[in-house]
């Protein structure tokens, strides 16, 4: 139980992912750049490599900044975002399940 509660909390450095932050569902094109990755990749082909079962892609909320994905909630943070030693202020995320 606890690896899950892990999977639904969320550390980003601040400054890098805003404060205008929004929840949805996958959309058609939509990329990220996972992190430990170099460069984007299409969000349909990181839930296939993720194994993420087909009928739950859809329900997978994803937090997004204006400019781009910033977590596929339950998988993997973007890159972009990630806490390092130059952050001055981290955004804790958590979803809770009812």
């Amino acid at each position: 139980m606890r690896l899950i509660d892990n999977l639904l909390t969320a550390y980003l450095d601040l400054d890098k992912a805003g404060s205008e932050l929004v929840v949805r569902c996958r959309q058609s094109g939509d990329r990220f750049q996972p992190l430990g990755m170099s460069q984007p990749k299409k969000l349909g082909e990181f839930m296939i490599d993720a194994k993420i079962p087909h009928p739950w892609r859809r329900q997978v909320p994803i937090v997004c900044s204006p400019e781009h994905i910033l977590w596929v909630v339950g998988w993997r943070i973007d890159e972009r975002a990630k806490v390092t030693e130059n952050t001055r202020q981290v955004l804790c995320l958590e979803f809770k399940s009812d």
